[in-house]
């Protein structure tokens, strides 16, 4: 059997206990025995073993070149492995804004990267602004129980008092504004000097929450006309309820594009011209309001009940306000979508939940419906104005910006005045320290 001869600088390795250097597949293939056997053999008999430390300088360059060879292995390795996750992980980090515990999980993260790569690169790589993670860090730094969110009112002024917050609860939660959308419930709050608060602040404690004013059924948005005047565009439309009997009860209005009110309507068991005729008139009494104004275009859509010769001879007999019916994407290429739009509002908030026993008890709900929608709901385009205001051009008896900086200034000057527990308990512990211990006070001082 022939024996392995293995060269003298192996031997040497193994002799001064740096095997470690060789590759691990070589190292397999060298019986234990004769490892073994170098490692008990007293090299210190051998002439001339003192002049081993001539290597030792190239041996440490060595194992440090070896080591960053693999360092660089593994953060290739890791860089392919953030790369293919990363469509996964980038959005769960995002969704950290908010979640006390997610948001600690990242900043260990970051803290383990920093000191690595830097805290530039760190943030890029996570996909993070510079301002959203100093805000964690302060957030996950600072707890106080004196505020909603957790946050020092004295270091975070700007935040809402807990009389503020749990004032939007009960507004959000209000049966009478139940079937108000969050911004019409905001706006009024404004109006009212309820409460005054970005919507942005509504929406967020309203996700907090879980609350949610949606309406029943949600349709696509539809392209209409836009008015640059009240009733330069009139629309009509009937839309249908049901009794308790299942009877459906048809409901006429006709809206004003430019201000979204309610001019007139009209309930009914049949929808015939009769119908027609009597919202037409209710609403041209509320256009003699406009003496101003003598013609208006009518939008209707291509029903029967639209287009007969007894509604074209009603029409036709008008002689204070001429009016001109067209016809929805026929005559014109949009749609009649602003009156489908009250639609969904009466029935997705109003009437919602709602039963009738009769056309009466119907028609007496409605006029409140209409008072409600036209006069005292702030709506959604002229926020903080309602329909009504907008129609008759009635301007705000306040100014909506200098309200909003009033109500900010004194709520910065009520949060810095604030009695945090939490800051006294700091305060009095400085106290405690610059007593027992001078020098510490000259520090802070500093």
């Amino acid at each position: 059997m022939i024996k392995n001869k293995y060269d003298t600088s192996v031997i040497f390795l193994y002799a001064i206990g740096k095997e470690n250097l060789l590759p691990t597949e070589f190292r397999k293939k060298i019986p234990y025995s004769t490892i073994s056997s170098w490692r008990k053999t007293n090299y210190s008999k051998y002439l001339g073993h003192e002049f081993r430390y001539h290597f030792d300088d190239a041996f440490k360059a060595y194992e440090v070149n070896a080591e960053n060879r693999q360092l660089r292995l593994l953060l290739f390795g890791l860089a392919r492995s953030w790369i293919t996750l990363s469509h996964i992980l980038m959005p769960l980090i995002k969704q950290a804004n908010g979640n006390k515990e997610l948001q600690l999980k990242v900043l260990t993260a970051i803290n383990y990267l920093k000191n690595q790569i830097g805290i530039d690169r760190t943030l890029k790589l996570l996909g993070l602004s510079k301002p959203l993670y100093y805000q964690w860090v302060l957030e996950a730094r600072f707890d106080c129980f004196d505020s909603y969110t957790q946050l020092c009112v004295k270091r975070h002024p700007q935040q809402l008092e807990l009389k503020e917050v749990q004032k939007i609860k009960t507004l959000l939660t209000s049966y009478e504004t139940d079937h108000w959308p969050i911004i019409s419930i905001q706006a009024d709050s404004l109006r009212k000097k309820k409460l005054v608060a970005s919507l942005y602040s509504w929406y967020k404690y309203a996700r907090l929450w879980g609350i949610q004013k949606k309406l029943v059924k949600k349709q696509k948005k539809k392209v209409g006309i836009v008015a640059k005047y009240p009733n330069e565009y009139l629309h009509v439309d009937t839309t249908f309820y049901p009794l308790i009997d299942g009877k459906n009860i048809c409901i006429r209005f006709v809206m004003d594009n430019y201000s979204k009110m309610i001019l007139g309507y009209h309930v009914a068991n049949s929808n015939t011209f009769d119908i027609v005729r009597n919202s037409l008139s209710k609403a041209l009494k509320v256009i003699a309001k406009h003496p101003s104004q003598k013609h208006s275009f009518l939008v209707a859509d291509g029903g029967k009940e639209n287009h007969n010769k007894y509604i074209d001879a009603f029409i036709a007999k008008l002689s204070k306000h001429k009016i001109t019916k067209i016809r929805a994407l026929k005559d014109i290429r949009f749609s009649n979508s602003p009156v489908e739009a009250v639609h969904r509002t009466i029935k997705g908030r109003y009437l919602r939940n709602r039963k009738f026993e009769n056309i009466k008890a119907l028609d007496n709900y409605l006029k409140w419906v209409v008072k409600d929608y036209n006069e005292i709901r702030p709506h959604y385009k002229h926020r903080p104005r309602t329909p009504y205001e907008v129609y008759f051009d009635i301007p705000l008896d306040f100014d909506v910006r200098e309200r909003v900086k009033k109500a900010i200034k004194q709520r910065v000057n009520n949060n810095k005045c604030a009695g945090c527990k939490q800051c006294t308990m700091g305060c009095k512990q400085l106290s405690k320290n610059n007593q027992s211990n001078p020098s510490f006070a000259k520090k802070v001082g500093k």
